[in-house]
């Protein structure tokens, strides 16, 4: 209701008023002040208060990968044979990747997304009131869903600790925590989601707005009604401006690529590490209650969203890409056969070889490039770490087995 009622004030600087809703869930977290002209200094504070925080915090739960409770430290055999151990180092990766993207945010702050504005002002023209009205509710929708699911995770994760729920969420309950700290990390554990679900939409927003670019391009090119010999002026000024849109649409995809070419890498990097994890801690548990399994579920729940927002949007960047190839070698095909004079021939032959050298593909820091095939290779990898880790506890129960009667023949001899 108040983003409602204040996106109706046009007094702060956003070009999509639709995303209103994400802009002041960030503002109330802390985590982008860019819709406020003036920042004081009270939120300064809190914004750096909530960096330190994530910093000091994602550092402690590094620290605290492989402590048994009483304060030492576990084998490599322990540590992947206990299920607290796994579960300690998905918190520390989560952490992990909330301060980055939370770097990412404190970036976002709108002074380098230009091209990215006057595509959202180009494609705004042709959008309804009623589009409008949907988005802004999807949008709204967004934003409650991310806030649900981070406190969630963080209520599960302090009533594991406190000793309502199984112990295993809340690993290791070490003996030196208090209720500060336990509140403090349920409150950073709930930033770093929040941080991480607003990055991947956001994404998903501006590759839309690339999308839209795309789609009014396409129809510029090769309209569904057009003169069948026009001048060879107007077909001039017809291929410049779909070579300055196209332009346009090129560099609103570089500055993407230049704020989350980072995002996509750890993304993956991250997601990957935590889904096999969780598997295998589900997997490999002797016993697992309700409890448990519900609190496994919203880990995986919560990584296959975030891969989903950072996926989908670059699969459909690619896609539509390939149809602009497509339709401007349709758009060459057609002016080469209505016989215009030369300018007109060299003019299209450098649009056409325009798209064709600067593909609308994103990377992800130049290692993978985001189409679908990278979908095969992310699940063939999730099915390869969780075969090696459990071939890994497999052989590790094989060997304490065989311990055990090693030893008990010895007691008997």
């Amino acid at each position: 209701m108040i983003a409602k009622i204040l996106a109706k004030r046009n007094v702060w600087a956003v070009c999509d008023k639709t995303q209103y809703p994400l802009y002041y869930m960030l503002l109330i977290l802390g985590l982008n002040q860019s819709i406020r002209p003036n920042n004081p200094n009270l939120f300064r504070c809190y914004s750096w208060f909530v960096f330190f925080l994530l910093v000091f915090t994602t550092g402690r739960k590094f620290h605290q990968i492989g402590v048994k409770p009483n304060g030492d430290r576990e084998t490599i055999e322990e540590f992947f044979g206990n299920p607290r151990s796994l579960i300690t180092l998905c918190n520390a990766l989560l952490l992990l990747s909330g301060l980055l993207a939370s770097s990412l945010l404190y970036n976002l702050g709108g002074k380098r997304l230009g091209p990215l504005k006057s595509l959202c002002e180009m494609t705004l023209i042709n959008r309804s009131k009623e589009h409008t009205k949907r988005h802004f509710a999807f949008n709204i929708f967004l934003a409650m869903f991310t806030g649900s699911l981070a406190l969630i995770m963080a209520a599960t994760y302090a009533l594991s600790k406190w000793g309502y729920l199984v112990y295993i969420i809340g690993t290791p309950n070490l003996s030196s925590e208090t209720i500060f700290c336990v509140v403090l990390d349920s409150y950073a554990l709930f930033i770093s989601r929040c941080a991480i679900s607003a990055a991947a939409i956001l994404f998903y927003q501006h590759c839309s707005v690339i999308r839209r670019s795309i789609k009014h391009l396409i129809n510029e090119m090769v309209p569904d009604e057009q003169e069948e010999c026009p001048l060879p002026e107007s077909a001039m000024q017809k291929i410049h401006e779909c070579q300055k849109t196209y332009q346009k649409i090129a560099n609103g995809k570089a500055v993407i690529e230049e704020y989350y070419s980072l995002a996509l890498f750890y993304a993956y990097g991250v997601c990957i590490p935590i889904f096999c994890f969780l598997l295998f801690v589900a997997m490999s548990a002797k016993t697992i209650c309700w409890s448990e399994t519900l609190s496994i579920s919203i880990w995986i729940i919560n990584a296959v969203v975030v891969l989903l927002l950072f996926s989908i949007p670059a699969f459909k960047i690619h896609e539509d890409g390939d149809r602009l190839l497509t339709t401007s070698f349709r758009m060459y095909h057609e002016t080469f056969h209505e016989e215009r004079d030369l300018t007109v021939l060299a003019q299209i032959t450098f649009f056409v070889f325009q798209v064709h050298s600067t593909r609308l593909t994103l990377s992800a820091c130049n290692y993978f490039y985001m189409n679908r095939s990278i979908l095969l290779s992310l699940f063939s990898s999730i099915l390869t770490y969780f075969l090696i880790l459990w071939e890994f506890d497999v052989k590790n129960k094989e060997d304490i087995n065989l311990k055990n009667i090693t030893s008990h023949f010895r007691f008997k001899v």
